[in-house]
């Protein structure tokens, strides 16, 4: 029998090589050309027996085929150095391939480039002279640049990820092709002296406009537009010494110009090996980071016997791997100056990028010195948070708050961890998060009302019109403030889990959850952070009416997200039933002007659902409710010092005194978001819950299971899984070994 099980085991684990060995690649595109390139490959790669065979995924953007690829529905994708710090730091992906350049170059050098005779000029002097860039957002023109003067503190910003200001505070006129364009001046305030040293007043990111690209900046410093020009050394090499016979480069010789290097000194161009600003590294093809180890070489084999047939650009297979002229464009899957693609192993997204580059990425988000940086979450939020830092600053407040945006909860939490933020609100769900996964900590609680504990109660307030019970909700349409959240998700679903309504199989809470109602809002549902696998049920987002990509999202962007959203989720008939906190139906009833949705309904039409199978009024939540949970917290890094948490505390406890009331006349409330409209709503539980009474310290209850409560954690520890342990998120190939393991049991 033991023999039995061991040849079981080997051939399971052989079949599941195979299957992994003969899954397809999906190659993720983001334009036509790109996307009939990626065609004819698959069909050129097939013809040649290479496996795994080519499957042709189309993405709307870079960040769309980031997302794809952590949710499972692409493989690979080749992204420039600034793409790959975003794919690995926010999207868990991983550099498998990288390209090399002619005569085996490593990527390039971006360099600060003078003309020799202005000898005045150095890296540290560089306030108040003019700049020519490539173009906005372009790496060796603006990327690298200015994150590295942001990066050393030559640049000083006024908030977080506001490079564009500082850039225009900083130099007295650029060229900085595009960036008073729509896409990159959404709001249309970035500053007109970064166009002002352009030839063409429009300063169009394309050809249109003379100084762009890479020779157009150098040009705009040899026609003295600019002092200093942001470029590679190979563009000064291009332009000069009669290789290039336009009129303003024919006479340009490479030995007039100088570049700058960051300690101060100067040196010529051939020398830019040990005078750059930061190396940038080569394009990389990635994939996701939960690959196994298998499936990456099988990966890297494919490229790898295909730029054999297909490599060269003197192959007569009838495709160019490295050319993308037959499809008119360029530098499509791959750079056309690729020669070849050589294996990444065991790097992370840092290690390939190297620290010189990840430095000048950081950079651009850099906030102000000595300010406490507030991660928001949506436009909404970021409008508040920049009052509130204006309004503490003029009483004088210490730290000053500058604000960091993030997509969601969980990015702030990363960026905290990451040392990019510093403080954030969560709820409870949130907290056992960012304690478990990023070693986050409490400092204030929110308190709502005049009591000795900081805690709130979780309810389901369905119509007075309906006639269910909780014993009956099976079928129904269910809104809910979002995935993970408290009042919305865990206390609801683990009180349906624990009384036997919801059956969980392998753990999977969501899909369980999805075939239990028969439709939801559950924003977050299908996001990246929490659907790692890709497998939660359409349905749990199907009564979500955010428009586009803002559908199901898990923030205000999302018209049902949060307590008020989830209400007017019932209000409006969407649902039959609503998972809120027991506050949110008086406090949102009695303010029709901020909520116009609810103007029509009274107290009298809204009822609870008991845990008893019984009713409740709206106003009887405290013999009414699912649960007593811990209040939302304000939360810090645990590499935070105690002084540093007590400067933290001492800050909002002082401001409070001022701003904490809403009846205050300091102009600022931070207690109140009605000012700070969205989707047709006013804001709502922006930086703190708006039923906020104060603040005060959490004391030695200062971690995530002592603050939440040891009951509380056992709940979420349910609801999870153990997802913080991967336990719910297992490779199929660890499923397989698991079953090897109950086969041997039984045998």
């Amino acid at each position: 029998m033991h023999s039995l099980a061991v040849f079981l085991a080997v051939g399971l684990l052989h079949w599941s090589a195979i299957v992994e060995a003969q899954s397809t690649a999906r190659w993720c595109t983001t334009s036509g050309p790109e996307s009939n390139k990626c065609v004819a490959m698959r069909n050129k790669f097939a013809a040649k027996g290479l496996q795994p065979g080519i499957v042709c995924v189309v993405g709307k953007s870079v960040q769309e085929c980031m997302r794809l690829i952590q949710d499972n529905g692409a493989d690979l994708i080749t992204l420039d150095g600034g793409d790959v710090y975003v794919a690995g730091k926010d999207y868990n992906m991983v550099p498998i391939m990288e390209e090399v350049y002619e005569q085996g170059k490593r990527g390039y050098y971006a360099v600060a480039v003078v003309k020799k005779s202005n000898t005045a000029i150095n890296i540290s002097n560089l306030r108040g002279k003019r700049s020519c860039h490539t173009g906005i957002r372009k790496t060796a023109g603006w990327n690298v640049p200015i994150g590295f003067l942001l990066e050393n503190n030559y640049i000083t910003p006024e908030d977080c990820q506001q490079d564009i200001k500082a850039a225009g505070q900083f130099f007295s006129a650029s060229c900085v092709p595009g960036v008073l364009s729509d896409a990159y001046n959404p709001s249309g305030d970035n500053p007109r002296n970064l166009c002002q040293a352009c030839k063409s007043p429009q300063c169009e990111r394309n050809s249109n406009e003379a100084y762009y690209n890479y020779a157009g900046a150098f040009r705009c410093l040899a026609e003295d537009a600019g002092d200093v020009a942001f470029i590679k050394p190979q563009t000064v090499l291009d332009n000069t010494d009669n290789k290039n016979q336009d009129t303003w480069a024919i006479n340009l010789a490479s030995n007039d110009f100088e570049l700058l290097c960051p300690d101060g000194s100067r040196k010529p161009v051939s020398e830019a090996a040990s005078c750059n600003l930061a190396l940038v590294p080569p394009h990389a093809v990635m994939t996701a980071k939960t690959k196994t180890a298998n499936a990456i070489s099988t990966y890297q084999n494919l490229l790898t016997n295909a730029q054999e047939i297909f490599g060269a650009d003197t192959n007569t297979e009838g495709f160019l791997m490295f050319d993308s002229y037959a499809w008119s464009d360029s530098d499509l899957i791959f750079k056309d100056s690729t020669i070849r693609l050589d294996k990444i192993t065991n790097k992370n997204y840092a290690q390939f990028l190297g620290d010189s580059y990840v430095g000048t990425i950081q950079g651009i988000n850099k906030c102000p010195s000595n300010t406490l940086r507030w991660c928001v979450i949506s436009d909404q939020e970021l409008d508040k948070c920049r009052a509130m830092s204006a309004a503490f600053k003029v009483k004088g407040l210490t730290p000053e708050i500058s604000c960091f945006r993030e997509m969601d909860h969980d990015g702030c939490m990363k960026s905290i961890y990451d040392d990019e933020a510093d403080v954030v609100t969560l709820d409870g769900g949130d907290i056992f998060q960012a304690g478990t996964r990023y070693q986050l900590r409490p400092v204030l609680a929110e308190y709502y009302q005049e009591q000795s504990d900081a805690s709130y109660w979780a309810v389901a307030v369905v119509k007075s019109s309906s006639s269910f019970t909780i014993n009956d909700l099976k079928g129904k349409k269910s809104c809910h403030t979002g995935i993970m959240k408290s009042s919305g998700w865990v206390v609801p679903i683990g009180h349906l889990i624990d009384r036997g309504d919801i059956s969980v199989e392998g753990c999977d809470v969501a899909v369980a959850v999805g075939n239990f109602f028969s439709a939801s809002c559950v924003p977050g549902a299908q996001s990246p952070a929490y659907d790692l696998t890709n497998s939660n049920p359409d349905n749990l987002c199907q009564l979500c009416t955010g428009t586009n990509d803002n559908k199901c999202v898990r923030n205000a962007n999302e018209p049902y997200y949060g307590y008020d959203g989830a209400f007017r989720c019932l209000v409006e008939g969407a649902g039959d039933v609503a998972f809120v906190k027991h506050t949110t139906v008086s406090s949102t009833l009695g303010s029709s002007m901020e909520f116009p949705w609810a103007s029509s309904s009274t107290k009298n039409d809204f009822q609870l659902l008991c845990r008893d199978g019984g009713r409740g009024a709206v106003d009887d939540w405290q013999t009414c409710n699912l649960a007593k949970i811990a209040s939302h917290a304000l939360v810090t890094s645990s590499k935070k010092t105690t002084t540093q948490r007590s400067q933290i505390a001492d800050l909002l406890l002082n401001a409070q005194k001022h701003f904490g009331h809403d009846t205050n006349n300091q102009g600022f409330r931070m207690f109140d978001s009605s000012g700070y409209a969205a989707n047709g709503n006013a804001g709502s539980d922006l930086l703190f819950k708006d039923a906020t009474i104060y603040l005060a310290d959490v004391g030695a209850r200062d971690e995530y299971d002592e603050y939440l409560s040891p009951e509380y954690v056992k709940d979420l520890h349910a609801i999870n899984c153990d997802s913080t342990n991967d336990a719910a998120y297992l490779h199929p190939s660890i499923t397989i070994l698991l079953l090897l393991v109950a086969i041997l049991k039984a045998i």
